[in-house]
């Protein structure tokens, strides 16, 4: 807790630096702070709290950086259909109201159009999980269609982008089948 002097006076250095040191002192204190994540916690159903009331969220991770608290609240969605942009919107509003630092849906079905592109204005990241293995579609704010980029053990999956949506296919067989299902995808054949 800070206390505040009696005669409310400022009793803290000031500093002599220019506005451009200022800031290059601030940005090697950031570099010095190093990249270490400290105290990472995953919950699941976690109770929190806004004030607007308690959400229950799917999953949550809260991890401190630089002796800063970060909450990142993620939506799992196992939909027969494609996850809808309300329901990214949804997720929006919870992190606005808990102040979590960053929002995750995560879908078995993939998203329409609607929700990547307001997942992308708002810096929510959509991932699409196939066989124990994330696959990106969204991941910060951007004007740029983000390349879907795997992690995790991935069992050869196509995925293809057109204006509207995405869709995938199961790559089978023997490495020949595997070469020729690319390159049919590739000219269009």
């Amino acid at each position: 807790m800070t206390t505040i002097p009696e005669d409310n006076e400022d009793h803290w250095p000031t500093f002599t630096l220019g506005p451009t040191e200022y800031e290059q002192a601030v940005a090697d204190i950031a570099t010095s702070a190093g990249q270490e994540i400290s105290d990472w916690r995953v919950r699941h159903l976690d109770p929190v709290e806004g004030p607007d009331g308690t959400y229950i969220i799917d999953v949550t991770v809260r991890f401190q950086l630089a002796g800063m608290d970060f909450l990142v609240l993620f939506e799992c969605k196992r939909h027969a259909s494609p996850v809808k942009r309300e329901h990214v919107q949804v997720l929006h509003a919870k992190m606005q109201s808990t102040g979590a630092q960053k929002g995750v849906v995560v879908a078995a079905s993939g998203f329409q159009s609607g929700a990547l592109e307001y997942a992308r204005v708002h810096g929510i990241s959509c991932v699409r999980l196939v066989d124990d293995a994330w696959t990106y579609l969204t991941r910060t704010i951007s004007a740029q269609r983000i390349t879907p980029s795997p992690t995790g053990t991935y069992r050869g999956y196509v995925i293809t982008a057109d204006e509207e949506d995405y869709s995938f296919a199961k790559l089978t067989g023997s490495p020949a089948n595997v070469f020729e299902m690319l390159l049919d995808l590739r000219t269009g054949h």
